[in-house]
């Protein structure tokens, strides 16, 4: 799909916004920076944000293969991840800079965040053709296994969810859950962007998320009322706690949402 231009918001943090010219500005040279550290697989560590999204798209424009980790993911289990699939390249959000050994490391600002770019000593790994992203799954069963994607099929999901979504002409959606999560990578981000809609990209805790399953239901009603979105993703068990704080609250869901 190519990427809409124009004035309209694209991102919006609660703080910043920024429109669909300034983004693509933005994926611009941060796909420049990228080539020319020759950065061939980049894991991401990184909280939701305009700067996630920024990468993510910067590595696709550039052709490199785009690996996001959850941030809840252990040390195990992303030392586990990164060999699976040879990455070259460990892009860090502030919050998580402190954990890693950082001497060397390239200094980036994307989306007003300082992220820092570790140069990682990977061995090669023979990679399906095509592959463009790699997403990892939760682990909770097991090792996290990594799934090889292709761009095109990417884009042909969200192109049938933005033809599905039609009816409703979504203009705001609130990404609720990790952007390392398929889900709301694919349909909570690259959707509603190829719609045209704007994406509101708060950093998770504000929507009171930690770790991988404390969920604050009543901060996280507290942000929707103020972000008013048209549409947000929520797990099941999520829903169920915030349904549950609505009635005891005796309180009714923004009437901003669409689905």
């Amino acid at each position: 799909m190519r990427p809409i231009a124009g004035t309209a918001i694209a991102l919006e943090d609660g703080q910043h916004r920024w429109s669909f010219d300034a983004l693509q500005a933005q994926v611009e040279l941060a796909a420049d920076a990228l080539r020319s550290r020759g950065v061939r697989v980049l894991a991401t560590l990184m909280d939701n944000s305009a700067a996630w999204v920024i990468a993510d798209r910067a590595a696709a424009r550039a052709g490199i293969v785009h690996v996001p980790l959850p941030v809840f993911f252990s040390q195990a289990q992303i030392g586990h991840a990164l060999a699976a699939c040879g990455a070259d390249g460990l892009l860090l959000g502030p919050e998580l800079a402190a954990h890693w050994p950082l001497a060397a490391a390239d200094v980036f600002s994307l989306g007003g965040q300082r992220l820092h770019l570790l140069r990682l000593p990977a061995k090669p790994v023979a990679l399906p053709d095509g592959t463009s992203k790699i997403t990892f799954t939760s682990g909770t069963t097991g090792a996290p296994k990594g799934v090889c994607l292709s761009e095109a099929s990417m884009e042909a999901v969200a192109a049938g969810l933005v033809a599905a979504m039609e009816p409703l002409d979504i203009r705001r959606h609130l990404c609720a859950l990790p952007f390392a999560v398929l889900l709301e990578n694919i349909a909570g981000v690259s959707a509603p962007l190829a719609h045209g809609a704007t994406c509101l990209v708060p950093p998770l805790s504000q929507l009171g998320l930690a770790g991988s399953s404390s969920f604050d239901a009543g901060r996280f009603h507290e942000a929707v009322c103020r972000h008013a979105p048209e549409s947000i993703i929520l797990l099941p068990q999520m829903l169920r706690a915030w349904v549950g704080h609505l009635a005891g609250q005796r309180q009714r869901a923004p009437g901003s949402l669409k689905l």
